[in-house]
C-alpha cells in the first residue's frame, strides 16, 4: 500500500497492488461533495448554453455489442469523429423519436459532453491537471503521463442506457502500455442506478478488437474479434462507489454497466491517461490529435 497526503485532505491509501491484480480499483473519498456538486452543475450550465437544439445534430451516444459487432449509428457520424478536440453533445438513444424529435427536455436527454472539458472549461481544467492526478500518475510509475480526452458522462433516471461490456483500449488503443482511465462518481453509484462492474484480472489478456477510424476518415470500423471472456456473467463483480471516489480502470480490464431504471440519476466525470514514455497514440484512434492540442502532457 502506498500513502499519499493531498493538501487539504486526510491522508489516502492507493493500493497500487490491488489495481495491479484487478484491473480496477476504487479510492474513496478522492474529491468533495462540493467539488462533485460544482461539476455537475458546470456540465448543466453546458447544455443549457451551448446546446442549441435548433441546429444540433441528433448524435445518440452507443456502445457496441460484443456479441454483434458491426458499426453502429455514432460511429458512422462525422459530428462524433470531429468530436475529439471540442465540447459537443451526445443524446440517449431512448430520448428521440422515430422523427428524430426530443421526447424530454434536452437537460434529461444528455448521455454524454465530450471530449475537451479538461482544455475548455474551467472546473474540469482545474481537478484533471491538478496536483492530485499528479500524484496518483506518479505512484503508477508514468513518466510522461498524457492526456487524450474527457467526458462527463450521464445515466439519467429511467432513461441512463446500459453499457455493454468493454475494454477501454478497444476504442483508445496504445501501442506499448495501455491507458489507464479515471472515472470520478458525481453521485454515489450504485447497483440500482446503473454503476460498474467488473470482470477482476481480465486486463492480463490484450484486446482484441479494435475500432479504428477508417481509412476515407469518414467513419469507424472494427478490427479483430471479441474475446468469450466478456459474457461470462458469473465473473462479474458489482462495484459500488460513493460520490467523489476515483475508480482507476486499466486499459485491458472488462467492464459494463446496467441501465438506470432507478428514480436515481448516476453522472460521472472521466478522462483516460496514457504514458507518452511508454506508449504511442495509434494513428487509428477515432481521436486524433488537432492543433488545438487537446492532447495534454500533465507533466
Amino acid at each position: 500500500r502506498i500513502q499519499i497526503l493531498f493538501e487539504g485532505m486526510e491522508k489516502i491509501e492507493i493500493d497500487v497492488e490491488k489495481f495491479k491484480t484487478d484491473g480496477y480499483l476504487v479510492i474513496e473519498d478522492f474529491i468533495s461533495a462540493e467539488m462533485c456538486q460544482q461539476l455537475i452543475n458546470s456540465a448543466v450550465d453546458l447544455i443549457k448554453t451551448k446546446l442549441d437544439l435548433t441546429t444540433h445534430p441528433r448524435s445518440v451516444f452507443t456502445t457496441y455489442n460484443a456479441n454483434e459487432v458491426k458499426p453502429d449509428r455514432q460511429m458512422m457520424d462525422k459530428y462524433f469523429l470531429n468530436s475529439g478536440d471540442g465540447i459537443n453533445f451526445f443524446f440517449e438513444e431512448g430520448a428521440i423519436n422515430d422523427k428524430g424529435e426530443l421526447i424530454m427536455s434536452k437537460e434529461m436527454a444528455i448521455n454524454k459532453i465530450g471530449h475537451s472539458l479538461h482544455c475548455d472549461v474551467p472546473v474540469f481544467k482545474e481537478l484533471t491537471l491538478g496536483d492530485r492526478i499528479k500524484r496518483v500518475c506518479h505512484q503508477l510509475d508514468m513518466v510522461a503521463p498524457v492526456i487524450p480526452q474527457s467526458m462527463v458522462i450521464f445515466k439519467s433516471a429511467k432513461i441512463g442506457g446500459s453499457v455493454t461490456p468493454h475494454k477501454d483500449s478497444t476504442f483508445l488503443h496504445t501501442g506499448g502500455s495501455p491507458l489507464v482511465g479515471f472515472w470520478i462518481p458525481l453521485e454515489d453509484a450504485t447497483k440500482e442506478n446503473g454503476c460498474l462492474w467488473f470482470i477482476p484480472g481480465s486486463h492480463r489478456e490484450e484486446a482484441t478488437i479494435f475500432m479504428n477510424r477508417n481509412k476515407e476518415g469518414t467513419g469507424c470500423e472494427f478490427v479483430g474479434c471479441k474475446s468469450d471472456n466478456y459474457e461470462q456473467d458469473e465473473k462479474y463483480v458489482c462495484t459500488e462507489a460513493r460520490k467523489g471516489s476515483l475508480v482507476l480502470i486499466h486499459g485491458n480490464v472488462v467492464h459494463k454497466s446496467y441501465a438506470n431504471t432507478s428514480d436515481k440519476s448516476r453522472n460521472a466525470y472521466t478522462f483516460h491517461i496514457y504514458d507518452g514514455h511508454t506508449a504511442n497514440w495509434a494513428p487509428t484512434n477515432w481521436n486524433l490529435p488537432t492543433k488545438r492540442g487537446t492532447f495534454v502532457k500533465l507533466y
